[in-house]
């Protein structure tokens, strides 16, 4: 019975044991991990930018027009059945 008891509290000693160096782990990836993203340098695109995604001479409706009839499958068909 002694034997038992002594096996339940090794086996109970290497679980907690297990589980906090994983946690301790864990804590050390996010730490560095949140520490990698703060040096990196953030975009964002502000009004101060002289940033234009329209070209000049170009409006809004040109654009969607050039979408809808380029691609794959778009435009008029050239075989039409009757």
């Amino acid at each position: 019975d002694f034997a038992e008891g002594n096996i339940h509290h090794k086996a109970l000693l290497i679980s907690v044991t297990v589980c906090s160096i994983l946690l301790v782990l864990i804590i050390i990836f996010c730490y560095f991990r949140y520490k990698r993203q703060e040096t990196r340098p953030h975009y964002s695109i502000g009004l101060e930018q002289d940033e234009t995604f329209i070209p000049p001479g170009e409006s809004l409706k040109d654009l969607i027009e050039q979408s809808q009839s380029s691609g794959s499958g778009s435009g008029l068909p050239l075989l039409v059945r009757k």
